[in-house]
């Protein structure tokens, strides 16, 4: 059950990107920051779902740190964002063995590969020499 979901993930994040370009946003920092928070918030919504209130607590902590870095990378250094987005990326793969996991199974390689492909999208654009505004 990793493989499909994964590749779902890769698909959407390609999609995304080039939902961006045709938007005329991917050039934006905000663009990036913005769907970094989104991307995180999403564990805070499963663990409302799951009704457990320390899983929400825990949750919405996690992603108020990955909201700080995507605010912090869209006023210094996109390479920050790209950042966020690889480390979210690992969080998914992680998240379940180090404290409860309140996403469904197939979440973890989806959005691995969302998060995976919006990150080398960015570092792509930043080595090549792209600012974003």
């Amino acid at each position: 059950m990793f493989w499909v979901p994964l590749l779902a993930g890769v698909g959407l994040g390609g999609a995304t990107v080039a939902l961006m370009v045709l938007g005329g946003v991917l050039n934006q920092r905000g663009t990036w920051a913005t769907t970094m928070v989104a991307i995180a918030s999403f564990y805070v919504v499963f663990a409302i779902q799951s009704g457990d209130t320390l899983e929400i607590i825990v949750h919405t902590g996690l992603a108020a740190g990955f909201a700080a870095l995507a605010i912090i990378g869209a006023r210094t250094s996109s390479w920050i964002l790209a950042a966020a987005l690889l480390a979210h990326g690992i969080f998914d793969v992680i998240v379940g063995s180090v404290i409860a996991n309140p996403a469904p199974g197939w979440w973890g390689p989806f959005c691995l590969g969302v998060d995976v492909v919006l990150a080398i999208a960015l570092a792509t654009m930043l080595w090549r020499g792209r600012t974003l505004d």
